[in-house]
């Protein structure tokens, strides 16, 4: 395009056409009104940053306070947890050694006196009352 308007091209295109083009009124306005744009994002970007400082500053964090104490709180519930399996294991094992007995004892108790077991529909024996 410059060697149609017969202007030697030095370097890279758009050096050259940028300095062949000269802004009409229209854009230099709409330049300045992207500058004042940008100043005045800048401006609202420092106040907001400058508040959120002086929130900082005027605040105590105590996210350590709450860190320790998250901490402590959580021990005390794997704590309870612990206690509560403990618990339940021991009654599993009380409840083995209760069953283990009877399962050994499993035989018919036997009866004074008598070393037959009773028989099913048998009468039972009369003892003399004088004895």
């Amino acid at each position: 395009m410059a060697k149609r308007m017969k202007f030697s091209v030095v370097g890279l295109p758009h050096y050259t056409i940028w300095h062949l083009y000269e802004p009409s009124v229209d854009d230099i306005r709409h330049m300045e009104e992207m500058e004042k744009e940008k100043k005045q994002k800048e401006a609202e970007e420092a106040a907001k940053k400058a508040k959120l400082d002086k929130i900082h500053e005027s605040f105590d964090t105590k996210n350590s306070d709450w860190e320790k104490e998250k901490a402590a709180i959580q021990d005390l519930v794997q704590k309870a947890k612990n206690d509560e399996k403990a618990e339940a294991d021991k009654a599993k094992e009380a409840e083995k050694e209760k069953s283990e007995p009877a399962k050994e004892n499993s035989e018919p108790p036997k009866l004074e006196g008598n070393s037959e077991p009773a028989k099913v529909g048998a009468k039972p024996e009369e003892k003399p009352k004088g004895s």
